[in-house]
């Protein structure tokens, strides 16, 4: 029996149309957010403004932490040091990019929403998948650690 390369298990879900299959393959996020917030360390602000994007991953089997993926992008004003630490994640690769994540310490992300509420991030900076281009450019993850509102 020989199996179709070009179709993926998508379309035992999709049932047997694989024209189903490609449209599912090939939809945007749909729980994507996008907004702006501030950075802080012990305290102190280390970045004023923020880009802040949750996605909602749908792959099966995650609890509901696993599927909240947090990327955050600074822009200026940006402390020194974290700005340093940003730098050494964005040129080392592999496991030592790793290891320097390990290294910094958490920081706080709070996010203000147009009714006025707050939200509170607080996780590890992790290593970013695209290395090129300027520090305001490049996302980090966020692995949470509390997030609180």
């Amino acid at each position: 029996m020989r199996l179709a390369t070009g179709v993926s298990n998508l379309a035992l879900i999709a049932g047997s149309d694989p024209a189903r299959a490609v449209d599912m393959e090939n939809r945007p996020r749909e729980h994507t957010r996008g907004t702006l917030g501030r950075a802080y360390r012990s305290g102190r602000l280390v970045c004023g403004c923020v880009h802040v994007t949750v996605r909602l991953d749908d792959r099966l089997g995650l609890t509901p932490q696993e599927r909240r993926l947090v990327g955050v992008r600074f822009h200026e004003p940006l402390d020194d040091d974290v700005c340093a630490e940003l730098g050494r994640l964005v040129r080392q690769r592999g496991s030592s990019s790793r290891r320097a994540a390990e290294r910094i310490d958490p920081i706080e992300v709070v996010v203000d929403d147009l009714h006025g509420n707050r939200a509170r991030i607080v996780g590890w900076l992790q290593p970013p998948q695209v290395r090129h281009g300027q520090l305001r450019d490049i996302e980090f993850g966020l692995r949470e650690h509390e997030r609180t509102r």
